[in-house]
């Protein structure tokens, strides 16, 4: 795909002020809960989290096809939506408006909640094994909703906002207390930058991004299979 008409550094810029939000306000939601000494409770983070993506995509996907999330991201370059150079960029803002989210946060509300960074806190020896596969299973959960509402449905962009929105929105309730439920990279390196590496970062890189692309390898296969079919 050599002109891909996503290519614009307007859509970068989008897709980096897309990336501030989504940090700012799922992050942000995890440190109000520390600074008022859990009262908000975990509900607000989901709510938080998924109101937040739902907003972003309904309103950037007509421009940048929403994103804001580097898994995504490395889907639409596997399935030819987007360029390399496109996709490059796009992850380069994303990072960076979640790194500036992250230290908005800690100047803006203080060191709270290690800054809202999603940690492993498991009770078990194998504490970080266990966070990475469920952050791969999440992540994976989060895919199929993608793939089969954009990509094999091809449904409107307010109805793939919404599904997206509120299984992040459950995700978060159900396991925002046991890892954080990131289910994106950049959820976790802003807050991560700022809080001076708390640790398990590689998780919430790693876990999600290979969710995403294994389920998609998954859509693939079956893809060409009936294709062949036919």
């Amino acid at each position: 795909m050599k002109n891909c008409k996503y290519s614009k550094l307007s859509n970068y810029i989008l897709e980096g002020v897309g990336s501030f939000f989504l940090v700012l306000f799922a992050a942000g939601a995890v440190m109000s809960n520390a600074f008022y000494n859990g009262s908000i409770g975990q509900l607000m983070g989901g709510f938080s989290s998924g109101l937040i993506l739902f907003i972003l995509i309904s309103s950037l996907g007509k421009y940048t096809r929403g994103h804001v999330n580097p898994a995504v991201t490395l889907i639409e370059l596997r399935l030819g939506y987007i360029g390399k150079k496109t996709a490059f960029f796009y992850i380069i803002s994303q990072i960076i408006g979640s790194i500036f989210a992250g230290y908005f946060l800690k100047f803006t509300i203080g060191n709270y909640a290690a800054i809202g960074a999603n940690l492993p806190l498991l009770k078990s020896n194998f504490n970080y094994l266990l966070s990475f596969f469920t952050e791969f299973i999440l992540s994976a959960l989060l895919a199929i909703v993608i793939i089969r509402v954009a990509y094999i449905e091809k449904l409107s962009l307010n109805f793939l906002a919404a599904s997206c929105g509120l299984l992040v929105c459950v995700e978060v309730i159900v396991f925002g207390a046991i890892t954080g439920a990131a289910m994106n990279p950049i959820r976790a390196i802003g807050p991560h930058f700022a809080a001076d590496f708390p640790g398990g970062l590689l998780i919430y890189i790693f876990g999600p991004t290979l969710g995403f692309l294994f389920m998609t390898e998954v859509y693939i296969f079956f893809r060409n299979k009936i294709n062949i079919k036919k």
